[in-house]
């Protein structure tokens, strides 16, 4: 599977891709992730068209993007460390957000690296390497050039589409890393209505609704009721070990196809 990266000077997402419209580091409809005094505007949203039969789905008003101070962050002394899948507290200490337009899937792969490696390689390096490559095309990475960087560091990836959530358990479970492609509206919207998703869930078009790439550090079932996802977001000011209830990352990430990539530790 392969998805065209976002053009940012359309008026209609052709479904395929990261969108850096969907990001709020990327200087567009959202807010300033650099300004956290006041309420972000409401999202423009726009309509997506069906590339099957080129006919408009109106999505109706998107949920505004209300900001970090409803989504929790991991802390490991409020979890039971047997509960726990991965290294969330870990890979927290590695976590920043990205600057650049469309850097979802560069930022993710840059803190991977420096998590599975030690080696802390910037941004601006990350981008250009990415950009010389044909990988990035200065509005995003498309989802079949994730985890490229990684490879061009040395460290072995490998992507599965459709992948299952035991097998995304799996590689944290083994100390691997995974990336993975979502719906960013619904992990940064908490309460996102499950059935509200038109477009994602059409039968034969995966990953219509996936625009964000993101990093999944870990598993925490201490509250068997209400198991949590975490994630290492460089896409959101307060993404570092966000926590988004798992019912909600599986249909965010349902919209991406299951893709998971894989990045493997490397052998001491």
């Amino acid at each position: 599977m392969t998805w065209n990266t976002y053009d940012g000077g359309s008026n209609a997402y052709d479904g395929e891709g990261f969108e850096p419209a969907m990001d709020p580091v990327s200087g567009g409809d959202l807010f300033d992730p650099t300004d956290l005094t006041g309420t972000p505007d409401p999202v423009e949203w726009t309509d997506f068209l069906d590339p099957h039969d080129g006919a408009e789905i109106d999505h109706g008003d998107a949920p505004a993007l209300v900001g970090a101070a409803d989504l929790p962050n991991y802390v490991s002394a409020h979890s039971d460390p047997h509960a726990v899948i991965g290294d969330p507290g870990g890979a927290m200490g590695v976590w920043h957000q990205h600057t650049g337009e469309g850097g979802c899937a560069i930022g993710a792969q840059g803190m991977v690296l420096e998590y599975l490696t030690g080696e802390r390689v910037s941004e601006e390096q990350l981008t250009a390497e990415a950009a010389a490559r044909g990988w990035f095309d200065g509005a995003g990475t498309s989802p079949d050039a994730v985890g490229n960087l990684l490879e061009l560091h040395g460290v072995r990836v490998d992507h599965t589409e459709g992948a299952s959530l035991a097998q995304l358990q799996e590689v944290l479970s083994r100390g691997d890393a995974a990336i993975v492609g979502l719906d960013a509206d619904e992990i940064w919207a908490p309460g996102h209505d499950l059935a509200d998703d038109t477009v994602g869930d059409l039968p034969g078009i995966p990953g219509q609704d996936a625009n964000h790439a993101v990093w999944v550090t870990g598993f925490d079932h201490s509250d068997p009721a209400r198991p949590m996802v975490v994630l290492n977001d460089s896409g959101h000011p307060d993404g570092q070990g966000l926590m988004v209830p798992l019912d909600e990352f599986m249909d965010a990430w349902q919209d991406s196809g299951n893709l998971l990539v894989t990045a493997e530790r490397p052998e001491a």
